[in-house]
């Protein structure tokens, strides 16, 4: 008779712990969206092992030439939380963002108090002397497609520090709207934050300090105050405007006046220019590829990414 008794008991318990199961709200896996490549990646490691971003960028698209699809903006309606740069980056999202998204938390990391922000350089022809708060003449105000977005460079993904950052608050956010999960997303950032100081420690001890070299536009300043280096100069400060004749010109005379060795394109962009210059400067060519275009998006990408920029400079 007990062991009846005891079986029966056991039964209860089974079906009412199914029963709490079945009437309970069980949270369904947080909708985390954003835009460009390596904010993917930096997400992509915290959320390991609980679930995977959305990106809207997939391909080799420029940000600030991006036009948002039906399915992109479905995913903005239906996100929980979205993660962007900022206005300077991603120019397609200003309006989804007032628009579209509904219920999301959203972090611009232009607005994260603790990234380091870097002042625009207001000439295409970097002076070493250049602190960032000169007057200028007329000449280059069109030349920046960020200045309508405020006095900071946006580029802030590309100095492995500002990476570190941004990982830590990626936790918080990811904690605060999932708090059952926590505590992996917080060991997952450590991890992160751990593996790219070596990133830091590695691309220091093999980049080539002394390179002397000029890029498309002015996108890598994060990159070269993290790592102790000095482009001489960009084609343009407006990737949505071609460099003319005189600022050719310019690039020219710097490149042979301060013996460059080598010039970058970028995917994204029509490498034409570049090779032109490089043949008639008879300087090498590179590419930099500050969004990992070229890259497989997942977890190593931005890892994958910086390490590729220092690389290029080797032959420089």
């Amino acid at each position: 008779m007990k062991q009846n008794n005891y079986i029966l008991n056991v039964v209860k318990v089974t079906f009412c712990s199914l029963l709490v199961m079945a009437t309970s709200p069980i949270r369904a896996e947080i909708k985390v969206v954003t835009t460009i490549k390596p904010l993917h990646s930096l997400i992509a490691n915290v959320m390991d092992g609980v679930g995977e971003p959305s990106l809207i960028i997939e391909g080799s698209t420029s940000p600030h030439s991006f036009t948002l699809k039906p399915s992109h903006a479905k995913l903005l309606e239906e996100a929980d939380l979205i993660f962007w740069v900022g206005e300077g980056i991603e120019t397609f999202m200003e309006r989804p963002i007032e628009s579209i998204v509904k219920n999301a938390e959203v972090v611009k990391f232009m607005e994260v108090e603790s990234i380091e922000k870097l002042k625009f350089r207001e000439e295409s022809i970097f002076d070493d002397h250049d602190d960032h708060d000169e007057d200028h003449d007329d000449d280059h105000d069109e030349d920046h497609d960020d200045h309508n977005h405020g006095e900071f460079n946006s580029h802030i993904w590309l100095d492995p520090s500002n990476a570190k950052k941004m990982v830590h608050e990626i936790s918080h956010e990811l904690g605060d709207l999932d708090p059952a999960n926590k505590d992996k997303y917080e060991a997952n950032a450590e991890a992160t934050i751990v593996a790219l100081d070596q990133l830091i420690n590695d691309v220091s001890k093999d980049i080539n300090k002394d390179a002397k070299f000029v890029v498309f536009h002015d996108a890598y300043q994060y990159f070269e105050e993290r790592f102790g280096l000095r482009a001489a100069g960009a084609l343009t400060l407006n990737t949505d405007v071609l460099p003319g004749a005189k600022q050719i010109d310019e690039i020219q005379d710097v490149i042979k006046d301060k013996e460059i060795n080598c010039i970058f394109s970028e995917p994204q962009f029509n490498p034409k220019i570049i090779s032109t210059i490089a043949e008639d400067t008879n300087i090498k060519t590179g590419v930099f590829d500050p969004l990992g275009a070229n890259i497989n998006a997942d977890k190593d990408l931005y890892f994958k990414l910086i390490g590729n920029l220092g690389n290029e400079l080797k032959g420089c």
